[in-house]
């Protein structure tokens, strides 16, 4: 495979690369680099986990990345998931374990590590240290919707601060060359990335894909602000949500299920030749 078929390969269907010449003069410089995607252990997986985010990973390793999925229990911890209890997150990553190797992501395939191997490195905590010494508290507040958190919230807990401090050192403990995530990851990326160019660490490449809609449409109207920018906040609060019901077709259900939650999914009035973008 030439340069140009892996880098075509890599961008289909994202939404973003940061940046395109530094991925070619990855690919030209290195024949298995080293990419991941981090994942909360929160619940049951839905299509945009396992499809979008599945059909990339294959992307990569195709193209000759040797991936990690990341399986972010102490993330998840952190951000409540499950009600913070690490027992029934482990076994949520064991379920998403078996839901990528369904898929063809099985461990011959990908790496699968935890976020609580890299946690019992005393080096790990020391990098999260000199990340935050790097940012300004403000700057760590905005990159806080990452965890699916409102600016608006009134109450967050001080532990939230440490979260997109680890996603960086994350990246730095597992030597990785590219990180990939949804859009709405992106400012937690930019962190990683202006953190390396400060610490004289390598700056990762970042592969961004768009983010599923949820079954109910654009929802315009929301209780919190997940992003300074208005458009991304609505796409942040519209995504595909297992926590939300309705909103998600999650990879285990019946062709019953699925048919009906699509007869109740949102389809706004469309003219004859005309062609709306939901993305």
């Amino acid at each position: 495979m030439d340069l140009y078929e892996r880098l075509s390969l890599i961008t289909r269907n994202t939404e973003e690369t940061v940046t395109m010449e530094e991925l070619s003069d990855l690919l030209s410089s290195s024949q298995r680099p080293r990419a991941y995607w981090g994942f909360e252990c929160s619940g049951m997986m839905h299509l945009g986990m396992g499809l979008v985010c599945g059909r990339k990973i294959k992307d990569l390793v195709q193209a000759g990345f040797d991936f990690t999925i990341f399986l972010a229990d102490w993330h998840s911890m952190i951000n409540n998931k499950l009600g913070g209890d690490m027992e029934k997150i482990r076994l949520c990553g064991e379920y998403f374990k078996e839901c990528f190797t369904s898929i063809g992501l099985g461990p011959g395939m990908v790496e699968y590590v935890w976020a609580s191997e890299l946690a019992a490195d005393t080096s790990y905590w020391e990098k999260v240290i000199r990340i935050a010494k790097t940012a300004t508290v403000k700057r760590i507040w905005r990159a806080l919707p990452i965890m699916g958190r409102s600016f608006s919230e009134a109450e967050v807990e001080a532990a939230a601060l440490i979260y997109p401090c680890m996603q960086a050192a994350d990246i730095f403990q597992m030597d990785l060359d590219v990180a990939c995530a949804g859009i709405d990851q992106r400012k937690a990326h930019m962190l990683a990335r202006d953190t390396a160019e400060k610490l004289g660490r390598k700056k990762p490449v970042c592969i961004h894909t768009p983010l599923l809609t949820g079954l109910g449409g654009r929802i315009q109207t929301q209780a919190g602000e997940f992003d300074e920018d208005k458009e991304m906040s609505i796409r942040i609060g519209s995504k595909m949500s297992k926590s939300v019901a309705g909103s998600a077709i999650l990879v285990h259900d019946s062709p019953g299920e699925i048919e009906q939650k699509i007869m109740d999914a949102f389809c706004p009035p469309i003219s004859p030749g005309e062609v709306h973008n939901f993305s």
